[in-house]
């Protein structure tokens, strides 16, 4: 086995490194009021270093919702085409990674730092649902599509119901990335507990 030498092993890992500390600056400070040259610091690299790989600020925002969160879409894509089982049993599956997923220490501060910055860069809050908020949205659609055609799910306006599901998901990460921990945005007592909501409203014989 050959390794890359250490100078080289280390320039590779820069766009990473630099994504990490931008991730932890636009949460802390906000994008508008994030500099580059604070991402730099925080990376410990230079400014210059900062603009070999990523044109502005906004292209490094762009590029951490790639890393961190377009894969995780990738997954739930992914479950849906392999999954042979009842549809029910699909949404407990998608619900479960979905869940997870918005409720990560990664995918929280995302998810804030969006709310609050995208009314002023629209080109952000564009290529968020673009590239993020409306895969997930069609993949719930899809789900629901699904259950609807086999007559598991009674029938509803899948976009509508798809939301319905994923906006509670969301803010319920919002709160306890807002707030903090607290008793009352428990997501293990939440999560199940919404999810018996959605499979008891979703069956068409008023069982799951």
């Amino acid at each position: 086995m050959t390794f890359a030498p250490k100078r080289q092993r280390r320039k590779e890992a820069r766009p990473s490194e630099i994504m990490a500390a931008g991730l932890k600056a636009f949460s802390e400070r906000g994008f508008a009021a994030t500099r580059l040259e604070d991402v730099a610091e925080a990376a410990g690299v230079s400014k210059a270093t900062i603009y070999l790989y990523f044109d502005n600020k906004a292209d490094l925002l762009k590029a951490i919702l790639r890393e961190v969160v377009s894969p995780r879409m990738g997954e739930l894509e992914a479950i849906i085409h392999a999954f042979d089982g009842s549809t029910p049993d699909l949404l407990r599956a998608i619900y479960g990674r979905a869940s997870a997923v918005v409720s990560s220490d990664e995918v929280r501060p995302i998810l804030k730092l969006i709310v609050s910055e995208a009314g002023n860069f629209p080109d952000i809050a564009k290529f968020y649902w673009t590239e993020i908020a409306s895969r997930g949205l069609h993949t719930f659609a899809q789900l629901i599509e699904r259950g609807i055609e086999r007559g598991e799910f009674r029938r509803c306006d899948p976009v509508a119901t798809a939301q319905s599901i994923i906006f509670p998901l969301l803010m319920n990460a919002l709160a306890t990335e807002v707030f903090g921990p607290m008793p009352e945005f428990n997501t293990d007592k939440f999560h199940p507990n919404h999810l018996e909501f959605v499979l008891r409203g979703l069956a068409a014989n008023g069982e799951t």
